[in-house]
């Protein structure tokens, strides 16, 4: 058990770690797509998540077969993987939750700017 509470939080961190590097195209995402979370906030849908933290990583795709064939349901494996958060609430973590909201978005550049994108 202590090897997956230990797995699991790895797997957090790297999913904050993710949200944190991706928060505009996540804003926008989640003006069509969002899934109510227990802590009040909100996240990405279970299917982004899912596919988020197995391509960031690789070691979950190995427990993805048997978990799934255990139960199909994606919201239930995003909790068993500890991930029913709202990681706008987690990242900020000064008292004053921000969620990921259609009306809290602001326009923000998807690419950088020429000159930083060679540096």
């Amino acid at each position: 058990m202590a090897f997956f509470e230990n797995f699991t939080s790895v797997i957090r961190q790297k999913w904050l770690d993710y949200v944190q590097a991706n928060r505009p195209w996540l804003e926008l995402q989640m003006r069509q797509t969002s899934v109510r979370t227990p802590d009040g906030g909100r996240r990405p849908s279970s299917f982004l998540v899912l596919g988020v933290v197995n391509a960031i990583e690789p070691k979950l795709s190995n427990l993805m077969v048997p978990f799934y064939q255990l139960n199909s349901d994606e919201d239930a494996l995003v909790e068993v993987l500890g991930l029913n958060f709202d990681p706008e609430m987690a990242l900020d973590n000064n008292g004053t939750p921000k969620t990921i909201e259609a009306e809290d978005a602001e326009v923000t550049p998807m690419l950088p700017d020429a000159q930083d994108s060679f540096e």
